[in-house]
């Protein structure tokens, strides 16, 4: 089963708006379907710059990463693009794809139930850092979570805590497949 990221159909805040685009156009991703796997998407919004995607997964066999940097911001194209467009005119994505070891600490923190401890803080914003979590595993469990400048609110250490590790996790995959190279005209 391929499933995207989507918070809420009816989207008015512009971060929103940003997170389901994003997600629409990064990776595709299989969800989990046998007992024990998990899936987890940490979608990053940057004040400035370039949005980019972590998508962790953990099945029986193995353990991985796919990371989706888009190589220039969506923040200026929002308004030419809508959600029937099927990839971002003139917009490069790069995907990199690697095994992670069970041992790896973002994996072992999302096993622990981190997602759980990522409270809802999400600000309208539209200067801020915001930060979008999809947990689904196959028992059925799921938790969304957003949250806007982690870093300077109280209590997210567990924001902190999987930001941190997603980052250092996300580094381990190669960086050189790259999608839909913009051109000029």
């Amino acid at each position: 089963m391929e499933r995207n990221f989507g918070c809420i159909e009816e989207l008015t805040s512009d971060s929103l708006v940003r997170a389901r685009l994003v997600s629409r156009f990064a990776a595709r991703v299989n969800l989990p379907r046998e007992a024990g796997n998990w899936f987890l998407r940490l979608i990053h919004l940057p004040s400035r710059g370039a949005e980019i995607v972590w998508d962790f997964t953990k099945t029986s066999e193995r353990s991985g990463v796919c990371v989706t940097r888009f190589l220039e911001p969506l923040r200026p194209r929002l308004g030419s693009m809508n959600f029937a467009d099927e990839k971002p005119d003139g917009v490069s994505r790069e995907i990199s794809v690697g095994e992670l070891s069970g041992r790896e600490p973002v994996i072992q923190e999302i096993d622990k139930g981190i997602a759980w401890g990522c409270r809802q803080g999400l600000e309208s914003n539209v200067l801020g850092n915001h930060y979008f979590i999809l947990y689904v595993n196959a028992e059925g469990d799921m938790r969304t979570a957003s949250i806007t400048n982690p870093y300077s609110q109280p209590h997210t250490e567990s924001w902190q805590r999987l930001i941190n590790r997603a980052i250092g996790s996300g580094l381990i995959p190669p960086r050189r497949f790259v999608v839909d190279c913009a051109t000029s005209k």
